[in-house]
């Protein structure tokens, strides 16, 4: 099957057949949840006046989608133009949604628009689609680059014939059972213990409201970290979040006792795949671990319907405690062959290294406040 590349500038345009996309999802060796039609809606919506997307679009011979890449147009350094993806405030990954065929022709796309743009920015891309498609393109063509493993990402691949409480007797150790147990009791000593998981539309916009509940006394939000900590936030996830449930596309998950949300969970759905966006718990029930309670459930869950369970981009320990499998994850940029190239290419990886130091010193300040807050 032959299939050709070309570029649309309209969102609108793209989406509105919205039976190629069900197709497509049917069809597709490489699904991006972040780049589902609700998440691209809502947050184009939100992005300033005058901002110009830069879709890589491919299609076969007879005119089905076979696969897209969603760009968008920013401004650079030293007047330049660049190109970083749709949601990349947000999302966790970064690489499209296609067929296989399709993949190697949204490369070649996104290498031809190095003519146009001085550079392109993919923050966070999976493995496994770096080392298929993009690293090979990285040798033949020789364009300036950085690319780099920022990141690690963790999976629970479920097994057939092993029941959850199997996995997590053989991944957890016997003092962190026991002291599960125990946290377990003690939390119910206190009321009655209730874990709902909502995953339609309804559901997910009448529970919205105790999610912030949850966050404002969270350990995240006083770190400036929580999900609705930067402005603009909750509005985006308060319009986001029911819509994604329309086409079951999120699981929303929240523990109470004695109706009082204590812990929620974020988990972002797919054909066999369940990404843990967001976790977080109301500080003062910390001493009942209520957020490895909720992770608990939400992984059996996830577990018995046969879905991976990825943790996402992050380097924690504990996840890759749990996992089966640890992946790294590649960030990259492209450059064009020019002396704007270079030099947007040297500013870059100036920058890098002062977000480093800044980041160093913030974790040190983070730690601080953490040991503050555990002894008062």
């Amino acid at each position: 099957m032959r299939v050709a590349c070309k570029i649309e500038h309209c969102l609108d345009s793209f989406l509105e057949n919205g039976q190629d996309f069900v197709d497509l999802e049917k069809r597709a060796s490489w699904r991006n949840p972040y780049f589902s039609p609700e998440w691209l809606k809502v947050w184009w919506k939100r992005q300033p006046e005058g901002s110009r997307p830069v879709f890589l679009v491919a299609r076969s011979e007879s005119g089905g989608l076979e696969g897209f890449w969603p760009l968008v147009e920013r401004p650079g350094l030293l007047g330049s133009k660049g190109l970083w993806p749709f949601v990349y405030d947000e999302a966790n990954y970064f690489d499209p949604w296609c067929t296989e065929a399709a993949a190697p022709v949204l490369v070649e796309g996104l290498r031809q628009l190095m003519n146009e743009f001085t550079f392109s920015w993919i923050p966070l891309m999976r493995n496994e689609f770096w080392e298929k498609f993009l690293a090979p393109e990285i040798l033949k063509y020789r364009l300036p680059h950085i690319a780099r493993q920022p990141r690690t990402t963790s999976f629970i691949l479920p097994q057939s014939g092993v029941s959850f409480e199997e996995f997590w007797a053989e991944r957890v150790g016997a003092k962190s059972r026991k002291s599960f147990r125990y946290d377990t009791r003690r939390l119910e000593e206190k009321g009655e213990v209730c874990i709902e998981c909502l995953e339609s539309f309804e559901e997910i916009r009448a529970v919205m409201p105790a999610t912030c509940l949850v966050e404002v006394e969270s350990l995240k939000s006083m770190e400036g970290v929580g999900l609705y900590s930067i402005r603009g936030k909750r509005g985006f996830f308060f319009e986001l979040l029911p819509e994604l449930g329309k086409n079951t596309r999120v699981r929303l998950s929240l523990l109470r006792v004695n109706d009082e949300p204590v812990a929620w969970e974020l988990g972002i759905l797919g054909p066999g795949f369940m990404g843990v966006h967001h976790l977080s718990f109301h500080q003062e029930w910390k001493k009942y671990s209520p957020g490895k309670q909720l992770t608990y459930h939400t992984m059996k869950r996830a577990w018995d319907e046969g879905r991976v369970i990825d943790f996402l981009p992050g380097n924690f320990e504990y996840k890759e405690k749990l996992a089966a499998s640890v992946e790294p994850v590649r960030e990259f940029h492209w450059f064009r062959k020019s002396v704007r190239g270079y030099l947007a290419r040297r500013l870059i990886l100036w920058n890098m290294k002062a977000r480093k130091k800044i980041r160093q010193a913030s974790t040190a300040k983070s730690a601080e406040i953490y040991r503050r807050v555990m002894k008062s």
